[in-house]
């Protein structure tokens, strides 16, 4: 995916970043609730509370926060302690990156986290905050097709069947999909000439890096990609079988 320009806008009371892909846009929401109803408000309206997967990422919510007064105390992202104590974004993705604040006090009633110019701080998840929701470019087809079917059904759109490249993909495509009939999501990752290639127009012939967990020599039948909702690696899967998938706008 191409790397859009980066910039922040002050609209009609929300904010509106444009993050480093074609994936979605962030919003910031200037009204006070609980975490729990903060996440409804966002599904309701968008797609899920915000998720942070990179520094990157991070150093532009940051750069929102060091420069607007209301939201310096702190405001509600999509991360939180579930009941195993594992922490998990909205959208259902194990959390991998942090930015805690150091003087961060330790509560064990504090499972819900609030973005602060200083860090991340974990808070009471009843406790009321502004908070930033995510609104997803990815389109979600619940409809069972066979990998060629959902790569065709993508293009007819208009749009490319998605390429997961890094975990802020992992983020958005997992909050993009919580209602899929599937428990595994055609990718456009395919075994081509000996290796696994996104195919894709933009990352056409672009070999897929870090798929350590994709077999060398994978069966005639299984030598397509698809993500495991449950697992949230990508598995090599039979091209014939019917899946649900998500499309991108790859213009």
């Amino acid at each position: 995916m191409k790397i859009s320009t980066l910039r922040l806008l002050i609209l009609m009371g929300l904010f509106k970043m444009t993050l480093c892909t074609y994936f979605g846009i962030h919003y910031y929401v200037k009204d006070r609730r609980t975490w729990s109803d903060a996440r409804k408000y966002c599904r309701d309206k968008y797609t899920d509370l915000s998720s942070i997967g990179n520094q990157y990422e991070e150093e532009l919510f940051i750069s929102y926060i060091s420069s607007s007064e209301s939201v310096q105390k702190g405001t509600w992202i999509g991360l939180y302690q579930d009941d195993s104590d594992n922490w998990k974004w909205s959208g259902g993705t194990n959390a991998s990156f942090f930015n805690w604040d150091p003087q961060d006090p330790i509560d064990p009633n504090n499972r819900c986290v609030v973005e602060s110019q200083a860090g991340w701080h974990k808070k009471n998840c009843e406790d009321k905050f502004f908070f930033f929701c995510f609104q997803s470019h990815l389109v979600l087809v619940k409809e069972n097709k066979t990998w060629e079917e959902a790569l065709e059904h993508c293009r007819i759109k208009g749009m490319e069947l998605f390429s997961l490249r890094s975990y802020s993909d992992l983020i958005q495509v997992m909050a993009t999909s919580r209602t899929a009939e599937t428990n595994n999501m055609w990718t456009s990752l395919r075994f081509l000439a000996g290796n696994w290639l996104w195919v894709d127009r933009i990352l056409a012939e672009h070999q897929a890096k870090n798929q350590t967990q994709m077999p060398q020599c994978p069966t005639w039948t299984h030598r397509c990609g698809a993500l495991s909702l449950d697992e949230q690696h990508l598995v090599s899967w039979d091209c014939a079988d019917r899946l649900n998938f998500v499309c991108y706008n790859g213009a």
